[in-house]
C-alpha cells in the first residue's frame, strides 16, 4: 500500500520527467552493449581560431597539453 508520501513521489517523478529520461539513458546504454557513451565534443571554429591567440610562445608539448586541457573540459 502506498503512502501520501510515495504518491507524491510519484507525482513529482512524472511531472519532472526524470523517469522517462532515466529510462532513455537506460536504453541508449543498452545499444552500447551496456556500456554508456557521452557524445563526443570537439573543438568549435571559434576555439581553433583562440588557439593561436594564446599559444604562439609554447613549446609542442605543452601546446598539446592545452588543448588536451580544452577537450577534457569539454568532455566531462
Amino acid at each position: 500500500m502506498n503512502t501520501e508520501e510515495d504518491d507524491e513521489f510519484k507525482r513529482i517523478e512524472m511531472e519532472s520527467g526524470w523517469r522517462k529520461r532515466q529510462i532513455e539513458q537506460s536504453e541508449l546504454c543498452s545499444n552500447y552493449g551496456g556500456f554508456c557513451k557521452k557524445e563526443w565534443v570537439g573543438l568549435t571554429n571559434e576555439d581553433i581560431a583562440g588557439l593561436g591567440i594564446h599559444t604562439t610562445d609554447m613549446y609542442p608539448e605543452d601546446f598539446i597539453r592545452y588543448i588536451e586541457s580544452i577537450l577534457k573540459e569539454k568532455n566531462t
